[in-house]
């Protein structure tokens, strides 16, 4: 039954993402450039939190509580976000120590006929919202879910699966994508049980995703005419190591980031006595776990 609720949810949500980036795209060319960003952020967040909320609680008859999604922690949100910016300028340096990233420079040219230190700005919250639309989807609603109806281990591993396998329109998608993805999900549900909420992962999340892509340009680089990033850059590293475009995670440098990343969350939670234990379910009233024998 959790699975079934998991696809219908999944195919009640795809029509947001679909329909905020062609809106968006229509916007931008039609009325204004910065609507763009501004629609598909405003439309992400509204259309993904009111399916989830329709479905969770209207449908479901659950508990929101137990989503790990409490009212705004903007303290949270920011510490996220400076982690996430954090993690890709780490990333950026070992490139660049080891030969493998090149400086091409900074761009500050318009873009869609915007200035590139506006449009990067604005371009924070079609990130944030798609920070927070995967978070309360993914480490939200499907992995509690699935939670509720199986091991911790097994909805955490059978959700990150499937976040992974849903990026399958991005250029470059393979195995290799695939297994650092579920990593990189992985992490963001530790963190998830070690700061209580989702809004620490989802500032990491917002933040990891526009760095890459519209402030230092890993995720953008060698794109003819129209690079969003502010820092244009050249990677001529082993695509084994750094991915590329579109799929740097498919690196094996990334992984492995990602995987210290998950082993430091793993050890935070165990010391502090917010690991879940894995072999349980989810109680529905909350995000702590419950034995699988509960009712």
């Amino acid at each position: 039954m959790g699975l079934v609720r998991v696809a219908i949810y999944i195919l009640l949500i795809a029509p947001v993402f679909i329909f905020s980036a062609l809106g968006g795209q229509w916007l931008g060319r039609v009325v204004w450039s910065g609507m763009s960003p501004l629609f598909q952020g405003i439309s992400w967040i509204t259309g993904v939190f009111l399916i989830t909320w329709l479905v969770r609680v209207k449908v479901n008859k659950a508990s929101w509580s137990g989503m790990a999604l409490p009212e705004p922690q903007w303290l949270r949100l920011l510490l996220g976000a400076v982690a996430g910016f954090a993690v890709i300028m780490v990333a950026s340096g070992i490139e660049y120590q080891l030969g493998w990233l090149h400086l091409v420079g900074i761009d500050t040219s318009l873009h869609r006929g915007l200035g590139k230190t506006l449009w990067i700005v604005l371009a924070l919250i079609p990130s944030l919202a798609v920070g927070f639309a995967e978070e309360l989807a993914f480490r939200g609603y499907i992995f509690q879910t699935l939670g509720e109806r199986m091991p911790v281990w097994a909805a955490g591993l059978l959700m990150s699966v499937v976040f992974a396998v849903l990026h399958f329109s991005l250029g470059g998608f393979n195995a290799a994508f695939i297994m650092s993805v579920v990593v990189v999900s992985l992490m963001f549900l530790a963190l998830r049980f070690a700061t209580g909420s989702l809004w620490f992962p989802i500032g990491f999340h917002g933040a990891w995703d526009w760095t890459q892509t519209y402030f230092v340009g890993l995720a953008t680089t060698g794109t003819e005419g129209d690079d969003p990033a502010l820092i244009q850059v050249r990677q001529t590293g082993p695509t084994f190591w750094v991915g590329y475009q579109q799929v740097i995670e498919s690196g094996l440098l990334f992984m492995l980031i990602a995987l210290g990343l998950l082993a430091l969350a793993l050890v935070y939670i165990s010391v502090l006595g917010k690991s879940p234990p894995w072999t349980e379910r989810l109680a529905e009233e909350t995000s702590h776990p419950r034995p699988a024998s509960a009712s």
